[in-house]
C-alpha cells in the first residue's frame, strides 16, 4: 500500500523587507511632455523588489509630500522594476512589466519638506509660464508595516518647479 504525503511549505508572500532610503536609488521627475510637473521621486531599494515614491506638490510653496511603497515579486529583476518606474511618468511604453503584489500609502505626515530655498526661475518650454525654481530637502519617518516592510527614516534634497502666479 502506497502512502502519499503532502508537505505544505508555508513560507510568507512578504518576508520582513527592510528599506533603507539611504541606500536606495533615486531617480527625480519634475517634467513631462506637456512641460513641468509635480515633482517625482523613485527610490528603488536594490535586492528588495521595492520601491518608494513621492510626489511633491508644486501649486505654492506649502510643497506638501504623498509617499506611497510597492512590493513586487521577489522574482522581479531590476529591468522589470526600472520599466515599471517609467510607466509611471511617461507614455507607457512598456508592455510587459511587472504588477505590484502589494501597495501602500504613507501615512499623512510621514513625509514631508523641512526646508526650501530659491534657486532662480524657469521658462516652461510648453507655453508662455514662468516658474520659480526651488530646491527642498525632506524628510521621510519610519514606518512599518506588519510581516511585509519596515521602511527606514531617512532625508533628501530634491528640486520643484512652482508656477508664478
Amino acid at each position: 500500500m502506497a502512502v502519499l504525503v503532502l508537505a505544505i511549505i508555508s513560507t510568507p508572500l512578504y518576508a520582513d523587507r527592510i528599506l533603507e532610503g539611504k541606500k536606495s536609488q533615486k531617480l527625480e521627475v519634475r517634467h513631462s511632455m506637456l512641460g513641468f510637473r509635480d515633482t517625482l521621486l523613485f527610490y528603488t531599494f536594490k535586492n528588495q523588489q521595492a520601491i518608494l515614491t513621492l510626489s511633491i506638490g508644486n501649486e505654492d510653496e506649502s510643497f506638501p509630500v504623498v509617499g506611497k511603497i510597492y512590493l513586487f515579486d521577489e522574482a522581479t529583476t531590476e529591468e522589470g522594476l526600472k520599466k515599471w518606474i517609467n510607466n509611471q511618468h511617461s507614455d507607457g511604453l512598456f508592455l510587459d512589466v511587472p504588477n505590484p503584489v502589494f501597495a501602500e500609502k504613507l501615512p499623512k505626515g510621514s513625509c514631508k519638506v523641512t526646508s526650501h530655498k530659491s534657486t532662480g526661475t524657469s521658462k516652461n518650454s510648453h507655453g508662455p509660464a514662468t516658474f520659480k525654481d526651488y530646491e527642498v530637502r525632506l524628510s521621510v519617518k519610519d514606518h512599518a508595516t506588519d510581516k511585509k516592510f519596515k521602511l527606514s527614516g531617512f532625508t533628501n534634497t530634491a528640486r520643484v518647479h512652482v508656477k508664478n502666479k
